[in-house]
């Protein structure tokens, strides 16, 4: 049976924090999260409407991590463009080891690259912040506020690390 990590109740507070810079709803118009999509040499996305909503200011992500699903809510996936598509399967609130080597996978590989996720993709920004190249920038959705970017520097690596360690991951490489 595959390996999978579970969210321990411990962690839960301080995940439902944005781990980086939040725009708020009214932000995701204006020229700071304008600037903050396009000054990236690399950019990540996680979750549909957020892969969306970044593609609407003009740039495609690198790597978009996606499930089909908005608010728990089956859609269609997001129409923005990919050349090579990874997919995983993630139980809900949890990190399966599949799903961590799919990012490693997708990340390493020809880009812009769709990490599909059967299941749900919505704890894989701790892997993705984690594992993706120093300088990168990782936007994934913050339920209700809008949307965080954080840059993959090393305290935002090492503190995403930390947090997978005390789910039980300890094969990052």
């Amino acid at each position: 049976m595959p390996k999978v990590y579970k969210l321990p109740k411990s962690l839960r507070s301080s995940l439902a924090k944005p781990l980086g810079r939040l725009f708020e709803a009214d932000e995701l118009t204006g020229t700071a999260f304008k600037r903050a999509v396009e000054e990236p040499a690399m950019v990540i996305t996680v979750g549909d409407r957020v892969t969306e909503t970044v593609w609407g200011m003009g740039r495609a992500p690198d790597l978009q991590v996606v499930d089909s699903k908005e608010n728990r809510v089956n859609r269609e996936p997001p129409e923005v463009p990919f050349a090579r598509q990874v997919n995983v399967k993630n139980p809900a609130g949890s990190l399966s080891q599949e799903a961590i080597e799919g990012v490693r996978d997708a990340l390493g590989g020809k880009k812009p690259a769709r990490l599909f996720v059967d299941g749900e993709e919505d704890l894989l920004a701790i892997p993705v912040i984690a594992l993706a190249p120093v300088s990168a920038v990782v936007f994934y959705g913050q339920p209700g506020e809008g949307i965080v970017a954080v840059r993959a520097d090393s305290l935002s690596k090492s503190r995403n690390r930390r947090i997978l360690s005390e789910m039980g991951v300890s094969d990052l490489r």
